[in-house]
């Protein structure tokens, strides 16, 4: 990880996690960060360590009073991490061909978060169209609610058949709702890239359309009232805690807070990212339909250790009909053939007999050259465990250039998997 602190007294920072919401105002990616196998629950922001600082597998950027830290990944070269700009893109499944550049590091996390909308809004959107109350005021003669005594007098004296009355509602036509029409124009008036990012797919422009259509009495001179209206009114219902992180991520949004601006000065604030998720879904873009990614929080694809069924593990890929199984590992693995943690190594080992798979291995990202190192040949039934990088372009004169090195590199890294249970030749 790269780091940038400003003015920063760097024990300000160091948050359990399990402490981390409760005392700051931050907007996490993906949203259950808590809960991420890569994260241990006494974990920290950052720690020091015979005075040295350390960080976990999170990047972002954090505002504490007048205090910076920015934490980049460490395949940013400069201010721009193309890297982690390509992987949100393939995951988020956006369509975007081009970056701005020489943004300064805010404008950079601020575009992230931007790009994040689209993904969000979908969320949101499985669970229904979000309707609430409303209060809707008629002057006719078919009356069907509370008769608004002084209006009909002011509208209809003298008397024109007319009754002046009010009615609660159920409407889709909310405060909620207009916010997320807000930030839908927004981001196509003001963000540059912002009309690709909102036509970047089929399903991401039909769920604009929809929001379009259900907000009909939307005004662009309403957006202060509207800010302020779901600052003053955030969603509590358990049911819709997805429109409750929309709204979040709207407000953000709409106030273009780059980093938690106006927050209380006694509460970290900013913007996180769990760089080995992005790494593990951005693996399974690459890794296609051939293998079974588990879904550990959904428990669902997960393989049985015991023959009744009792107890069951989520490798991160695996294929029966080619006998693999892949684990993510967002770490720098290049360095010897043989270097892997003892836990990395045991649950590896456990993966292949449960499995009885022919290869195993980790995936990681390198930064020098490809790397396949074999790591050994188990006792026993003999599965031949190794360890495979992606190699991630170092030396790029921009962002199209980076997506086509590391595209080619792509298409090495996918034929190197396919022919891993062809080969068991040794690489000291």
């Amino acid at each position: 990880m790269k780091l940038l602190i400003l003015g920063c007294q760097k024990n300000c920072w160091i948050e359990r996690w399990k402490v981390f919401p409760k005392r700051t105002n931050l907007f996490i990616f993906p949203h259950d960060l808590l809960d991420s196998l890569d994260l241990e629950k006494d974990g920290k922001v950052l720690e020091t360590v015979n005075d040295r600082i350390k960080t976990q597998n999170i990047i972002g950027f954090l505002g504490c009073g007048e205090e910076r830290l920015s934490i980049h990944s460490r395949f940013a070269t400069g201010d721009d991490d193309y890297f982690l700009h390509y992987m949100l893109q393939k995951v988020l499944q956006l369509n975007l061909t081009s970056l701005d550049v020489g943004l300064s590091q805010e404008d950079s996390w601020y575009q992230l978060l931007v790009y994040l909308f689209p993904k969000y809004l979908e969320a949101a959107l499985r669970k229904g169209l979000y309707k609430e109350y409303q209060r809707f005021f008629y002057n006719d003669s078919h009356i069907k609610g509370t008769i608004a005594v002084a209006r009909h007098i002011k509208q209809n004296t003298p008397f024109t058949g007319k009754t002046a009355y009010s009615t609660r509602e159920f409407s889709f036509d909310n405060v909620l709702m207009q916010l997320v029409r807000h930030t839908i124009a927004f981001i196509q008036h003001t963000v540059p890239n912002g009309r690709a990012l909102l036509s970047s797919s089929s399903s991401v422009k039909e769920n604009v359309a929809e929001i379009v259509r259900v907000t009909p009495s939307y005004r662009f001179s309403d957006r202060v009232k509207i800010i302020r209206e779901n600052q003053n009114k955030p969603i509590r219902h358990a049911y819709y805690h997805e429109y409750r992180t929309l709204q979040r991520l709207c407000l953000m949004i709409l106030r273009q807070e780059k980093h938690g601006l106006n927050q209380s000065n006694q509460k970290i604030h900013g913007l996180l990212f769990d760089v080995a998720w992005f790494w593990e879904e951005y693996l399974a873009t690459l890794l296609g339909k051939e293998f079974e990614h588990p879904q550990n929080k959904a428990s669902t694809g997960g393989i049985s250790v015991f023959s009744d069924r009792t107890r069951t593990v989520y490798p991160d890929f695996y294929s029966r009909e080619l006998s693999i199984i892949l684990d993510a590992k967002y770490k720098k693995l290049e360095t010897t053939a043989k270097g892997i943690v003892r836990e990395d190594l045991f649950q590896l080992i456990s993966y292949t007999y449960v499995l009885e798979a022919k290869v195993a291995g980790l995936l990681f990202p390198s930064t020098e050259r490809e790397v396949v190192n074999y790591i050994g040949k188990l006792a026993g039934y003999g599965g031949i465990l190794k360890k495979w990088s992606l190699l991630i372009p170092q030396t790029t004169v921009s962002y199209a250039d980076f997506v086509h090195q590391i595209q080619a590199n792509e298409v090495s890294f996918q034929e190197t998997i396919k022919t891993l249970n062809e080969s068991e030749q040794t690489n000291d």
